[in-house]
């Protein structure tokens, strides 16, 4: 049980990295925007913190969650940025767009793990505060990495099953 345990943790931390990366080349090509990683802890019941996220879902030689959660201000902010309108509050449009930085931070992150042939999934979005994202069992404890930008602060959450 303790090497199957350090195998999970392993492979977790084998995906930290091209994660990462995935986030900050997003944010740098598209958004021109150039984030920091201000934190890095364990999944806990209060996570996602933010009221706006994209759910990925990567399936092949290992399956998993990429979970981006964001504030209003950063939604709004991340569609002014992509497609130079000001909205005020959360609809579809934000929905949409923050919907496909979740698509090209997955995709970017799925590029680097090519050898685990995964296939993305739809995003899927959930509004609201006080939403928890869910996992198998199976999967080695889902890892949140927070981050600080001039747009504000947002997270990303993910968690693989081999």
């Amino acid at each position: 049980m303790i090497t199957q345990t350090k195998t999970k943790a392993e492979s977790t931390t084998n995906l930290l990295n091209p994660i990462i990366g995935s986030v900050l080349r997003t944010f740098e090509r598209m958004l021109q925007c150039v984030p920091r990683r201000s934190g890095l802890e364990l999944k806990h019941k209060d996570s996602p913190k933010f009221p706006l996220s994209a759910i990925v879902a990567l399936t092949g030689d290992m399956n998993g969650t990429i979970v981006f959660s964001v504030s209003e201000a950063v939604s709004l902010e991340i569609v002014h940025r992509l497609l130079g309108e000001v909205v005020h509050e959360i609809n579809s449009e934000v929905c949409d767009a923050v919907g496909e930085i979740a698509n090209m931070i997955a995709g970017s992150a799925k590029a680097e793990l090519e050898h685990l042939n995964l296939t993305l999934g739809i995003p899927n979005m959930v509004v609201g505060t006080g939403h928890e994202v869910y996992y198998p069992p199976e999967v080695a404890h889902p890892l949140c990495i927070y981050f600080e930008s001039e747009m504000g602060q947002f997270m990303i959450e993910f968690g693989f099953r081999e």
